[in-house]
């Protein structure tokens, strides 16, 4: 009876190993078809479509389009520079797959429009593609070094640029509106505009250094209907930089909505850049 007890425990024991080892190739399928998966999609997306070597965007179209607008003219702190970098990396790694990153420095626009210091689309990242497909190694190198390295390199050259006498902000987001946010290809794309300034509007038709004005008057100058834009259907950010001679920070948020309220807006976020922990929300 003891040696029949044995065998039947023995059988059963061999028949729950099979079924671990039968759940254990399962799983491995499982994953390998997942990751085979997840390499046809990133190949799809990629190889189908004919991408532009220099600038990594599909020649077709890219999916979304982002311009960042730095105000140079005035030194930033080192506190300021590294809260700085914080969220422009963060913003970086957000960029969809082929989406455009345009990056402008505010400046005079008297002579010409603006142009972007550096205009890249992301070409995906290594991890968006499976070993059985592809070579995630070589796809990250492309985007370190033809995405993210060179993005680096002009921010860093930006923040050391010697300040300006002038602060042509309404200027410079009407120019990058007209360059880079009304291209008809993009007519159906999201489109954001971020913003890094003091607000502090300075040339010598406008300023707000020589006195605050109230925001009916600011809106109904004759200098502010020559450099509005068309703002409707573009997501507008503002990464605020404090500086001693600045005015009143929430005074400047309200006067800066109604600024592009009135240029057709929907809303803006506005968010301060605090030392070493990026844009903290401020609205």
């Amino acid at each position: 009876m003891s040696r029949r007890n044995h065998n039947s425990r023995n059988r059963k024991d061999t028949r729950d190993q099979k079924a671990d080892e039968w759940g254990i190739r399962m799983l491995i399928v499982a994953v390998l078809l997942a990751m085979v998966g997840m390499g046809v999609s990133f190949y799809l997306r990629t190889n189908a479509l004919e991408i532009d070597k220099k600038t990594f965007c599909p020649k077709s179209g890219v999916t979304s389009i982002t311009a960042l607008l730095i105000d140079a003219t005035d030194n930033l702190s080192i506190q300021q520079k590294q809260a700085f970098l914080t969220s422009f990396q963060s913003l970086r790694d957000s960029i969809p797959l082929h989406g455009r990153l345009d990056l402008y420095f505010i400046h005079s626009t008297q002579s010409s429009l603006l142009k972007p210091v550096v205009s890249l689309c992301n070409p995906g990242h290594g991890d968006e593609i499976g070993p059985l497909t592809g070579n995630p190694r070589h796809v990250e190198q492309i985007w370190q070094e033809g995405f993210g390295q060179p993005l680096e390199r002009e921010i860093s050259q930006l923040l050391e640029a010697s300040p300006e006498k002038e602060s042509p902000i309404m200027e410079s987001i009407q120019s990058v509106v007209l360059t880079s946010l009304s291209e008809p290809s993009l007519r159906d794309k999201p489109k954001k505009l971020i913003i890094v300034s003091d607000l502090m509007q300075h040339t010598p038709n406008l300023s707000l250094y020589r006195r605050a004005p109230a925001t009916d008057t600011f809106i109904q100058n004759k200098s502010f209907e020559r450099m509005k834009s068309d703002l409707r259907d573009i997501d507008i950010s503002v990464w605020m930089l404090m500086r001693d001679n600045a005015l009143n920070r929430s005074k400047l948020a309200e006067l800066w909505q109604r600024i592009f309220a009135e240029q057709g807006a929907q809303t803006a976020y506005f968010c301060v850049l605090v030392e070493s922990n990026g844009c903290q929300n401020d609205r």
